[in-house]
């Protein structure tokens, strides 16, 4: 799974890629309907993928995103001082539940193009291609 946010004067959103093994995809994009940060646009982002994988009955899954804030707070390797992104914090914590295995990863913008571009025209409020 690979997940972004964006934040634009036209509003905040989220882009999300669930691949299977065999390579294929199921692409997400969420227009945020309230003020947020960009930090905030990627936790909705791998919230909105972790609850995707966990309604399609995935067990494992890797997760990727190109926030390194996120992808560490996660991870417990940043400590979390802001109360509304620990919330986000928790939230995660809460949906690991759901799989038998969990892997994060920080990647570099450039690998993580598709979700960053879903969340870019979500986030333009522009139409959306067929099948996001």
């Amino acid at each position: 799974m690979n997940f972004d946010g964006s934040l634009t004067l036209q509003g905040a959103s989220t882009g999300v890629v669930l691949t299977s093994l065999d390579g294929h995809t199921l692409k997400y994009a969420v227009q945020l309907d309230f003020r947020a940060m960009n930090n905030m646009a990627a936790y909705e982002g791998i919230l909105a993928g972790l609850r995707a994988a966990a309604g399609l009955g995935v067990h494992r899954l890797l997760v990727q995103g190109d926030s390194q804030l996120v992808v560490n707070q996660v991870s417990k390797e940043y400590q979390c001082v802001n109360p509304q992104i620990a919330a986000y914090v928790a939230e995660v914590r809460r949906m690991e539940r759901h799989f038998d295995g969990l892997e994060l990863r920080h990647i570099p913008r450039k690998v993580n193009t598709e979700a960053g571009e879903l969340s870019q025209l979500a986030s333009s409020r522009a139409p959306l291609p067929l099948g996001v």
